[in-house]
């Protein structure tokens, strides 16, 4: 309350002053006082950096070029809890420390050491730009000491030229089942083979890149690779590039791309898909139909609207066997439990000559799921002759 009296004073007096026509230099006196009265600055930053380090990194991904900014550096005193390291970039005509308000304005982009590692690190996509940082130490949210940076702009490798030929390429393809968290999903597994006994021992860059056939391709300079999917290193110990996708189906493109210490070049090799795996069902009969031989053994397949029925049968020739075993199951083409019951005979001697049949079953095709129905019968027969067996099986669509 009393600096609010003091200043209203003050300024009174300065009206008073004027007013009795005393010295301009007396006036502009006494509004300098007042001004820093009102806003006061901060000029206390110290320099607590024992040192900083800034390199700049040129990086390229396909057709974009990047520089990547290191900034490393070491406080004189430990931190403490409350206090943090910053960086701000900015363009160097844009970006401004305030002292007033103890800021950094006109940032594009900011970093904090949050993990303690005594170096900050910024990306951007024009790597022939200059930028200036800010490196700031802060206390409880306030900077307490301050370092300026300029960047300097990273030079491009120099691209060698294309010269060489790499080996021949080939490519093998499957299909592989990987289970995570339980579930099991199904991947196209495509891997890239250089000819067998090539020499890949000079090159120091071996890259694939894969992607769809008509995307996918070289840049201008025949080295860089772009609108690629992946991206796979050359694997000197299994000897090949490994990509995997859920893409079951699809056809891609592959660029191998290898370099030397003064030359490089190129190979690509188009891909087929594998061949989906048979159907469980192929090689399935449709009904009516007979599987097998019924002067021996056979199974009898018949289709009575929605029934799917079926006997399994043999015939006898003479009256000197002793025993006589036939029967029919049904199952799915995976060996669950079939639709229908399991029916079988059995006979001793004295067996008459004539033909022989299971008691017919039968299951109705519009409450099957499964598009086949696999039958199967076994015989056996002993006597004069010795003994002889029969295992006789076969699917059958299921409509």
């Amino acid at each position: 309350m009393r600096l609010s009296y003091f200043y209203c004073f003050l300024l009174f007096s300065f009206f008073l002053n004027s007013c009795n026509g005393q010295s301009t230099e007396n006036d502009m006196s006494s509004l300098a006082f007042l001004s820093f009265l009102g806003n006061p600055t901060n000029t206390t930053l110290e320099d607590k950096f024992q040192s900083v380090q800034l390199t700049t990194f040129y990086r390229k991904d396909g057709n974009l070029q990047f520089q990547d900014i290191l900034i490393e550096y070491q406080l004189k005193t430990a931190k403490g809890e409350s206090e943090s390291v910053e960086a701000s970039m900015g363009n160097p005509n844009e970006i401004v420390y305030n002292p007033n308000t103890n800021q950094v304005a006109g940032h594009f982009q900011r970093q904090e050491d949050l993990y303690q590692t005594n170096s900050l690190v910024f990306s951007h996509s024009d790597f022939s730009k200059k930028f200036k940082i800010f490196l700031t130490l802060k206390k409880d949210g306030k900077i307490i000491s301050l370092k300026e940076l300029t960047t300097t702009p990273p030079n491009p490798p120099a691209i060698p030229t294309n010269t060489i030929a790499l080996p021949t390429i080939s490519y093998e393809t499957k299909r592989t089942l990987f289970t995570s968290g339980g579930i099991p999903t199904e991947y196209q597994v495509i891997y890239i083979k250089f000819q067998a006994g090539a020499d890949l021992s000079a090159y120091t860059r071996l890259d694939a890149y894969i992607g769809r056939p008509n995307v996918i391709s070289l840049a201008a300079d025949n080295y860089n690779v772009i609108n690629y999917i992946k991206v796979s290193s050359y694997d000197k110990f299994s000897g090949y590039f490994l990509f995997l996708t859920p893409e079951l189906n699809s056809a891609y493109k592959v660029i191998v791309v290898g370099s030397t210490a003064d030359a490089k070049g190129n190979r690509s090799i188009d891909t087929v898909p594998p061949p989906p795996p048979p159907s469980p069902c192929a090689g399935s009969v449709t009904a009516p139909t007979t599987i097998g031989n019924c002067a021996t053994h056979c199974l009898v397949v018949d289709l009575v609207g929605n029934q799917l029925e079926y006997t399994a049968q043999t015939s006898i020739g003479t009256t000197a066997e002793e025993y006589l075993y036939i029967d029919s199951t049904s199952s799915t083409v995976s060996g669950g439990t079939g639709p229908a019951s399991f029916a079988y005979i059995e006979h001793f001697s004295p067996i008459g000559i004539g033909a022989y049949q299971t008691d017919p079953r039968s299951f109705d095709v519009t409450a099957y799921n499964n598009a086949c129905v696999v039958l199967s019968s076994y015989l056996v027969q002993d006597g004069p002759g010795g003994f002889s067996d029969s295992y006789l099986t076969g699917k059958v669509t299921v409509p």
